[in-house]
């Protein structure tokens, strides 16, 4: 079989619905995963390139898929009609969140019930965390961590002969043993600035344009935006995080700035865009690095704003970076401040997060004009009720213009997931495909499920009216 057509897609969104129907809320990401993965093979015009992001396709739409579950986008019968058209010879379904992964294994399950010729390809820290998983409900080959590189080697390979046996970091069953084969990840992408830009042509922006769509921590985002990403990697290692098992342990890969700011000024001149997001791991590590692109933002593009959404670095902040991030544009940030009880920083977070610099670096923020979302973690294991008390007394004393309390979760690839199954902390409801940031999965002989996951309904009940 010779690959000709390949479907790049995004799986739909999902809202969880509460015992006492309260939801959460719709969000909407670029998808720049699929959109670098598309521009490592696009290059070779051989290929009929599709990405096909479900969120966007129909983002108004909501099914209702079980009682605790609504699904929000382009429904699996579109993605059958897709599939029906296009013909494809590939598809390649992105399973990053574990929240959505019950979606991804209904889209490989339709692909293969509709032909089962087509190659299924998928990847993405919830994918290869569990592969097995994947490979049993429809998968033909789950990737490992980055894949720029691994599928571009995967495509070549299939269509000369189809040895796979050196392709890096692919997880596949032997058809001759029946075994499952593992190669093992050993090559990540060393220099950053050495790939190719997104293939945003693919992706259609203007479609994320539209007014009234809640993009994902950004408030108010009306602006044509494209997203950055200026880094790969994390030089931390948190506990709770899963981005180390899909970049490397500490793999923290900065670009260039003349990289980055070449990349803006294409996004500029070919897609109009007026906001930038950058959407690194970690954007603010190195002070040095930070400071020199900011400068070269104010110099190289007066008029054009900026936001961060993704848990960014808050100890490398320091009063000189702010002072530059209001002069350079930038209107928002999200903030990992995590804790307000320091007893989990070094056990559990991987970070030099000081109370008293944060209060002081969030009063800063706050008195310049930027907008801050930050993101606390509620229910660490052996957390007692007075240092959970002192997060949520950190969380309502700042003045944030949004926080999230979101319970510590046990994400498949994080070592807190490997952690609470080998000493037997999870409950025995927990379910990778139903993972909830509103809910604890992890059991706490300090506090009860219900009275920890009341404190987090109430704090936020007060704050915002809502019970999401």
């Amino acid at each position: 079989m010779r690959i000709k057509k390949i479907l790049l897609v995004n799986p739909p969104g999902s809202i969880y619905v509460q015992l006492d129907g309260t939801r959460q809320i719709k969000e909407l990401y670029l998808p720049i995963n699929l959109a670098y993965l598309a521009a490592s093979i696009a290059g070779d015009r051989k290929y009929d390139i599709r990405i096909y992001d479900m969120v966007i396709e129909n983002y108004k739409q909501e099914i209702e898929i079980s009682d605790d579950i609504i699904l929000y986008g382009a429904s699996f019968e579109e993605y059958e009609h897709v599939i029906k058209e296009f013909h494809p010879d590939v598809v390649g379904v992105s399973c990053i969140l574990s929240s959505r992964s019950g979606f991804v294994l209904k889209l490989l399950e339709i692909t293969k019930r509709l032909n089962q010729n087509i190659i299924t390809i998928t990847g993405g820290h919830h994918a290869a965390a569990l592969p097995e998983h994947l490979l049993n409900h429809g998968a033909d080959y789950v990737f490992l961590g980055e894949s720029d590189y691994s599928f571009k080697e995967f495509i070549r390979s299939m269509n000369n002969g189809g040895d796979i046996s050196e392709v890096d970091g692919l997880v596949y069953v032997d058809r001759t043993t029946g075994n499952i084969v593992t190669q093992p990840k050993t090559n990540y992408v060393k220099t950053v600035d050495n790939l190719p830009y997104p293939a945003w042509d693919l992706v259609g922006l203007s479609k994320y344009w539209q007014r009234n769509l809640i993009i994902a921590n950004v408030p108010d985002c009306n602006k044509k935006f494209g997203v950055v990403m200026s880094s790969r990697g994390c030089p931390h290692l948190c506990e709770y995080c899963a981005v180390p098992s899909h970049t490397g342990i500490r793999n923290y890969r900065p670009r260039g700035i003349d990289n980055v700011v070449e990349e803006i000024r294409w996004l500029i001149n070919v897609y109009g865009i007026e906001e930038v997001h950058f959407v690194d791991d970690n954007f603010f590590v190195g002070r040095r690095r930070t400071k020199e692109l900011l400068r070269r933002l104010i110099a190289e593009f007066p008029g054009i704003s900026y936001a961060v959404p993704s848990g960014t670095d808050l100890p490398n902040l320091d009063f000189e970076i702010i002072d530059l991030l209001k002069k350079a544009g930038f209107s928002s940030l999200c903030i990992g401040i995590e804790t307000g009880a320091e007893e989990n920083i070094g056990k559990f977070i991987d970070k030099r997060i000081n109370v008293k610099e944060t209060v002081e670096k969030i009063n800063y923020l706050n008195k310049v004009g930027i907008a801050i979302f930050g993101i606390f973690l509620l229910g660490f294991p052996g957390e007692t009720r007075e240092q959970i008390q002192r997060t949520v007394e950190l969380a309502e004393s700042l003045p944030l213009d949004k926080f999230y309390l979101a319970m510590v979760t046990p994400l498949p690839g994080s070592r807190m997931y490997d952690y609470c199954k080998k000493n037997d902390l999870l409950y025995p409801d927990f379910d990778v495909t139903k993972v909830r940031y509103a809910n604890t999965f992890i059991k706490n002989e300090n506090i009860s499920r219900a009275e920890l996951e009341g404190i987090r309904k109430s704090v936020w009940e007060k704050r915002f009216g809502s019970k999401r």
